[in-house]
C-alpha cells in the first residue's frame, strides 16, 4: 500500500546494517545496482551491440556503480569510455574493486580534469554516476561544468542517472543550482525522498526502482520516516454492498460559499458525491441558497441566518443539526470578512463531527493561531492548505514552502498537532502520529481553480464513510491525482474544468478495479 522513501541517511544505515549484521559485502550491492541499471538500458535499446557510451564516474560509491555498469556495457559490445573525477590510484574499497575489473578489460579511462568536454562527439548512451544521494549544498564549479556538458550532449543522447540525477538534493529534490536532466533514473533498493519532490520532477525522467539485495528484515526493523502512496491505497474503499442505502454511505456537510464564491462550495459537494457519499448538504448564508440549489438537485441546502454575509449568530441555525452529519468540510468560498472569523471560532466551540478545514477557513487560523487551542472534542481534524495558505502560518512565501515541503510539513504537525494535507504537485500527507506520506503523482490538469475544493469533498466523503483522517487523506489524494492524470489523456494541454475532475472519479475507480481483477501490473506509480 505504501512505498518506502528513505532519506540518504536512512539508506546509508540500511547499507551499513546489511554489511555489518548480514555480512553482505559492498561489492555485491554495487554489482547488483549496476545490473539493475543495465536492465533499464536494455529495455530502452533493442540492440546494444555497436552503440557508444560515455560513463561519468564520481569519487564515491556512485562512481563504483558506474565502473561496474561500464563493464557490463563493454561485455555487450558497446564502445565505452569512462570519465572519472578522481585519480585512479585514489579509488579504494568496493569502488576500487569494480575499477580494477574495468581496467583488466582495458576499458578506456580518462581523468575528467584532463579531458576537454568541448570536443566530445555524439554518443548513444550517457551514464551519470557523478554524485549520489548523499550530495547536498552547492555544487563546485567543476561539477557545474561537467553537468552542463552532460545536458548539452543529452540533446542527441540517451541519459541514465544512477540512484539520483547528479546535482539533486536527496531530501528536498532541489538542483544546486544545476542538475543532470535524465531520460531515466534507476534508483537503488527504494526511491529516495528527494526524487518525489516537485523540484526534481524535471530532472528524473522515468523513475525505475532496482532492488539490490537489502534484506527486508533490515528495512522493517529500521523503517523510514517517509512513504510514497501507491495504487493499493484505493483498496481501503470498500466495494458497495448490493443492499446498502444512502444513509450507510455517509452524510457530508459543506460549510461555505459567499457572494461571488458560491461555486467553491458546490465543487466541494460534487467531489463528495462523486466519491461515493450518500448525502451531501451545503450550509450557506440564506441569501445564497437559491444559487446553490439552482441546477444542482443532488445537493441539499441548509440556509443559515437571513443575510448573504457570514456571522457568528448563524451558528444557532447549525448547532442543533450538526449531529446529523458524519463529516464537515468548512471553508470553501467562505470569504475573509471579519464576521466570518466569528462564525469559524463559534464552530470550534460547538460539538462537531470530523472536520476538514480548507480554503478561507485556513486564513483565519493563520491570522489568529490561538484558534488552534479550540480544536478539541476528541474529533479528527484535517487542514488542507496549498503552499500559499501554508506560508501564512510561517510568514513565508509559497515558493519558500515548496523549497522544503517535507520540512515545513513536519514543523506544522509539531507546532499545531493536526492532520495535514499540503496540496500541490506531489501532495504531502502528515498525520499527528504517523510517518509523512508523499503522492508520487504530479498532474498539471489539477492546476486549476476549484481542484482543491474537489479534493476536500473527496476526503470529507471518505471520512463520512468511516476511514480515519490519515487513511481518508491518503486515499483521497491518490484518487484525486489519478483523476487529474486521466484527464491529461483527453486534455493533454489542460483546459479541463474542475467539475470534470469530480466527474472522472467513478471512471478512475472502475478502471482500477477492472485492471486489478485482471492482475494489476507491477508498476505502482
Amino acid at each position: 500500500m505504501y512505498l518506502p522513501l528513505p532519506t540518504p541517511q536512512e539508506m546509508a544505515l540500511w547499507d551499513r546494517l546489511s554489511m555489518e549484521e548480514m555480512g553482505i559485502v559492498p561489492e555485491i550491492l554495487m554489482e547488483n545496482a549496476s545490473r539493475e541499471a543495465l536492465n533499464v538500458i536494455k529495455y530502452r535499446f533493442e540492440r546494444l551491440r555497436g552503440c557508444s557510451a560515455l560513463v561519468f564516474a564520481g569519487s564515491g560509491n556512485n562512481g563504483g556503480d558506474a565502473f561496474a555498469l561500464a563493464r557490463h556495457l563493454w561485455n555487450h559490445d558497446v564502445k565505452v569510455m569512462v570519465l572519472h573525477s578522481k585519480r585512479l590510484k585514489e579509488y579504494s574499497a568496493a569502488a576500487g574493486y569494480h575499477l580494477s575489473l574495468a581496467r583488466k578489460l582495458d576499458i578506456p579511462l580518462m581523468y575528467l580534469y584532463e579531458y576537454n568536454l568541448d570536443f566530445l562527439k555524439r554518443v548513444d548512451i550517457i551514464v551519470d554516476g557523478l554524485l549520489g544521494t548523499g550530495f547536498s549544498g552547492k555544487l563546485r564549479d567543476d561539477f557545474v561544468k561537467w553537468i552542463k556538458a552532460i545536458n548539452k550532449l543529452a540533446i542527441d543522447s540517451y541519459v541514465i542517472s544512477l540512484d539520483i540525477p547528479s546535482g539533486i538534493d536527496g531530501i528536498t529534490g532541489r538542483p544546486s543550482p544545476v542538475a543532470v536532466k535524465a531520460d531515466d533514473t534507476v534508483t537503488f533498493e527504494e526511491a529516495k525522498l528527494g526524487l518525489l519532490q516537485p523540484p526534481a520532477r524535471d530532472y528524473v525522467g522515468c523513475l525505475a526502482v532496482g532492488k539490490i539485495g537489502i534484506p527486508n528484515v533490515i528495512k522493517k526493523e529500521n523503517p523510514p520516516q517517509h512513504f510514497g502512496l501507491s495504487i493499493r491505497v484505493l483498496d481501503q474503499i470498500a466495494r458497495p454492498r448490493k443492499t446498502m442505502h444512502k444513509g450507510q454511505a455517509g452524510h457530508v456537510l459543506v460549510v461555505g460559499g459567499s457572494q461571488g464564491l458560491s461555486g467553491a462550495a458546490i465543487l466541494s459537494a460534487l467531489g463528495a458525491l462523486r466519491s461515493g457519499a450518500g448525502l451531501v448538504t451545503v450550509a450557506c448564508p440564506s441569501g445564497l441558497a437559491g444559487i446553490i440549489r439552482s441546477g444542482w438537485p443532488e445537493i441539499m441546502v441548509l440556509p443559515l441566518g437571513n443575510e448573504i454575509q457570514w456571522h457568528q449568530s448563524m451558528l444557532s441555525d447549525l448547532e442543533h443539526v450538526l449531529h446529523k452529519f458524519d463529516s464537515v468540510v468548512i471553508g470553501p468560498g467562505m470569504g475573509r470578512e471579519d464576521q466570518t472569523s466569528g462564525f469559524v471560532t463559534g464552530y470550534l466551540d460547538a460539538m462537531h463531527p470530523k472536520t476538514i478545514f480548507d480554503a478561507d477557513a485556513l486564513y483565519f487560523f493563520a491570522r489568529d493561531r490561538s484558534m488552534m487551542k479550540n480544536l478539541s472534542h476528541g474529533q479528527e481534524v484535517i487542514f488542507t492548505p496549498h503552499p500559499g495558505e501554508m506560508g501564512r502560518f510561517f510568514n513565508v512565501s509559497a515558493a519558500e514552502i515548496n523549497t522544503d515541503r517535507t520540512g515545513f510539513s513536519r514543523k506544522f504537525i509539531s507546532e499545531f498537532g493536526v492532520n495535514l494535507v499540503l496540496k500541490g504537485a506531489c501532495t504531502i500527507i502528515a498525520g499527528k502520529d504517523s510517518p509523512l506520506y508523499v503522492s508520487p503523482i504530479a498532474a498539471p490538469n489539477l492546476a486549476i481553480g476549484g481542484s482543491g475544493d474537489i479534493l476536500s469533498g473527496i476526503i470529507g466523503s471518505l471520512l463520512a464513510q468511516g476511514l480515519g483522517a490519515v487513511d481518508a487523506s491518503n486515499t483521497g489524494v491518490y484518487w484525486h491525482a489519478l483523476a487529474g492524470q486521466g484527464l491529461a489523456k483527453r486534455y493533454p494541454f489542460r483546459g479541463n474544468l474542475a467539475r470534470e475532475v469530480a466527474d472522472a472519479l467513478p471512471e478512475v475507480m472502475a478502471r482500477v478495479r477492472k485492471v486489478e481483477e485482471n492482475c494489476f501490473p507491477d508498476s505502482l506509480i
